[in-house]
């Protein structure tokens, strides 16, 4: 069974599954058209259990990664998984009895995969190894790696799992330029007990009701989280715990409204409950302002729209005003110095790469790839 993939318009249902699945086990979940995202769901509930462990490598393969697993559990290996496919990422939500798996060099020969994994495990006591080393991580805590290094990763006991799949490129430009060694990253401080916190709440909400029209924010404030995460771990953002609350109430005030034309500093620094000096300072850490910031994500949302076969159909105006900005003239300016492409050029491009791979793994996601280049000269 191909991997589920994020499209919000009419599906039709599954006429037959390839041979060994297990049609039980395995199912597609979609709700109203133009609703939800499509969920990829699997199970070993009605697997046999001499088979399970082979049913979910299988299925681990063709939606995740290839890998090994092994369980000792006297009642025998038990998990589900479900999958989400963004534009920019892909998500699962994994939960388990006590078991290990392992991506040993031959799976990496068999089945190649080049992304980075952002792992937060809850519920259980787990271990990591690779590069020579061995992680202990306590529930809740962060483990970042490469998925073409042999790991090993195994878990105590009842585990809940989220794991963030981040192409290798898509990482470096918005997480961390260089990354060759796995991160720990642990809740010790405040500042990272929030923001880890705040990523499992609204990655849990989100699997509960992946609204397509939610997907692109929740995308963002994903890879947020994560940037900020990474750069305290580092080093390179230094912040208080009560700094970065605010900051995340100002960016989920912002991502609330973008759509709106009037949305301004002076009222996300009031429904903050700061002053815009103090919310212009927050931005500060992240080298930017609150207006280049606002910018910045309806640019974004705009293009990802402008790309899709969602939005092929609406005038370049449209995608405009649904996106805050007051005329096309200005949102033609704004995007033209941001991409260095017109609005149109764009469009024909995204459009173009996209009928050329009828495969292509999200919408927009050509689009993206191509204007990626673009991106990293800004």
């Amino acid at each position: 069974m191909a991997a589920a993939r994020s499209a919000c318009g009419p599906r039709c249902p599954d006429t037959a599954l390839p041979s060994g699945e297990h049609p039980a086990a395995m199912r597609r979940t979609t709700m109203s058209p133009c609703a939800l995202l499509e969920t990829r769901h699997a199970s070993t509930q009605a697997v046999d259990l001499d088979q399970r462990l082979a049913f979910w490598e299988d299925y681990n393969a063709s939606t995740l990664v290839g890998l090994k697993c092994n369980s000792y559990a006297e009642g025998g290996f038990a998990a589900s998984q479900d999958n989400l496919q963004l534009s920019a990422m892909r998500l699962a939500r994994i939960v388990g009895n006590e078991h290990v798996v392992e991506r040993d060099t031959s799976m990496i020969r068999g089945v190649p995969k080049e992304s980075i994994f952002v792992s937060l495990v809850t519920g259980s006591g787990s271990f990591f190894y690779q590069d020579g080393a061995c992680q202990v991580l306590e529930p809740g805590e962060l483990v970042v790696y490469r998925t073409d290094k042999p790991y090993l990763f195994g878990f105590s006991g009842a585990m809940r799992q989220f794991i963030f799949d981040i192409p290798q490129q898509q990482f470096a430009e918005r997480c961390l330029k260089r990354f060759d060694r796995p991160l720990r990253i642990s809740v010790e401080s405040g500042v990272q007990r929030l923001l880890l916190r705040t990523l499992g709440e609204r990655t849990r909400g989100f699997f509960q009701q992946p609204l397509c029209a939610e997907a692109e924010a929740y995308q963002e404030q994903a890879f947020e989280l994560l940037a900020s995460i990474i750069a305290g771990h580092v080093g390179e953002r230094p912040i208080n715990a009560l700094s970065a609350s605010y900051l995340l109430a100002a960016k989920q005030c912002i991502h609330e409204q973008l759509a709106d034309p009037t949305l301004s500093c002076e009222r996300v620094a009031a429904q903050t409950g700061i002053s815009t000096r103090h919310l212009a300072r927050l931005f500060a850490l992240e080298e930017t302002l609150p207006s280049r910031f606002i910018l910045e994500k309806r640019l974004q949302q705009a293009r990802q729209l402008l790309c899709s076969s969602q939005g092929a159909g609406l005038d370049i105006s449209e995608i405009a005003y649904r996106h805050g900005f007051a005329s096309q003239a200005h949102f033609a300016r704004a995007f033209k110095s941001r991409f260095q492409q017109t609005p149109s050029e764009a469009r024909a491009l995204g459009l173009a790469a996209t009928l050329a791979s009828p495969a292509a793994e999200s919408v927009g996601h050509a689009c993206g790839d191509n204007l990626r280049g673009l991106e990293q000269g800004n």
